[in-house]
């Protein structure tokens, strides 16, 4: 089953974009993770909202009525708090939309050109980002209308053990399709220069075909997120370990307490920084292992025949080549002369130069013989009496041609 298979190579075709290590490429990788990916704090902000529903209490009807006064009071400050954070999330979202396709084709390249390959898919991010708000206003309609019901109608248990059982479902199918939105229709929008709707029609025919391999991906996905996500927790949990202490120790220790304005900000940074950094090979791993699984499926839709065929076969590609790199020039995979010099045969011979043969030598000679036979049995024959015999001629000739 490919889904299984391409977990090994998906290592392999890892190992071999991201080694040797380049902090320039890293850098501009964590960058671009950072959006794409996230550092692991996107999930956050969105579960705490429902733990404050859950711990709400039961209106009471002795209620003092000045507290509806106060909460009318905090209102606008409430909309614009919450107008701010819609205007950083739907900024956030439409850069990572645009990074998606700048991962992509550094993927497929195996360079990492962040202005380069943004500008060229500048439409087809804005495609994806229209899609993402769309679904999300969707989840919003079937999730958010029954819960301010519930809350309108006074909190229940019975009410939100129901909305639980609605939302679980509801959730995981919008996971799933934002998943496969992200994953497999962007590569098709890329591949096939298409919009996010033409190319989800594209790919339909291809998740209903294999839609064994797609379920089992999805599910290796999920244990592997687990796994490696808890696994990069506890890595961070070390990584802060020694920011915590300095943060303590200037914390106590007087007049470097003005410190702290200063550090507060760059430990944010520097921690930020150290997620993306580890997130870089999960992130790349997990985006190869899926365009594996893709092309795997559908080889009209592969956009890294030549990683594949550089870790299977041995090195040979599907047209029978010999594949000798990603791409030299930052516009996709090569054709089939990569690894090959223009200017020398499959030996690897240059003909432009010496091919190992002396040009002066036997062949020369022997052009040489010949061209010295011919001019002496011209001059041969001009310099005898035309008079002469047509059979003394011939036997001339015959002597001249030894």
């Amino acid at each position: 089953m490919f889904a299984i298979d391409d977990l090994s190579d998906a290592i392999d075709v890892t190992r071999e974009f991201l080694t040797p290590v380049r902090p320039g490429t890293w850098l501009k990788l964590a960058l671009i993770v950072f959006f794409v990916g996230g550092t692991g704090f996107g999930g956050q902000s969105f579960s705490g909202g429902g733990g404050g529903i859950g711990s709400e209490t039961p209106p009471d009807t002795g209620t003092d009525p000045g507290t509806a006064v106060d909460f009318a009071e905090w209102l606008p400050i409430l909309i614009a708090i919450a107008l701010f954070f819609l205007v950083i999330g739907l900024g956030f979202l439409f850069v990572s939309s645009l990074l998606e396709f700048t991962l992509l084709e550094t993927l497929r390249s195996g360079e990492v050109h962040v202005r380069r390959y943004t500008s060229r898919n500048v439409g087809r991010g804005a495609h994806l980002f229209g899609f993402r708000v769309a679904l999300g206003l969707l989840a919003l309609v079937l999730l958010g209308i029954p819960l301010i019901a519930i809350v309108l109608s006074g909190i229940a248990w019975e009410l939100i053990g129901l909305f639980i059982l609605f939302a679980i479902p509801v959730g995981i199918g919008f996971a799933v399709v934002d998943r496969l939105t992200t994953v497999f229709v962007a590569p098709t929008m890329l591949e096939r220069d298409l919009g996010v709707v033409a190319a989800w029609k594209r790919i339909w025919p291809t998740l209903t075909s294999h839609w064994t391999e797609y379920v089992v991906y999805l599910l290796l996905v999920w244990v592997l997120q687990l796994v490696i996500g808890f696994a990069t927790m506890l890595l961070l949990l070390v990584l802060l370990i020694p920011f915590l202490i300095l943060f303590f120790i200037l914390l106590l220790v007087p007049f470097l307490n003005l410190l702290l304005l200063l550090f507060v900000p760059v430990l944010v940074l520097l921690f930020v920084l150290f997620s993306a950094l580890i997130q870089v090979p999960v992130v790349t791993y997990l985006r190869y292992y899926a365009l594996l699984v893709l092309g795997d499926t559908d080889p009209e839709l592969d956009l890294i025949p030549e990683q594949r065929a550089a870790v299977r076969d041995g090195g040979s590609d599907r047209t029978g080549g010999t594949g000798g790199g990603w791409d030299s020039d930052d516009d996709g995979p090569d054709g089939d002369d990569r690894g090959w010099d223009d200017e020398s045969d499959q030996w690897g011979r240059d003909e432009s130069q010496d091919d190992g043969w002396d040009d002066t030598g036997s062949r020369d000679d022997t052009d040489t013989r010949d061209d010295t036979d011919s001019r002496d049995d011209t001059d041969f024959r001009d310099t005898t009496d035309s008079s002469e015999s047509d059979d003394d001629r011939d036997d001339r000739d015959d002597r001249g041609g030894w």
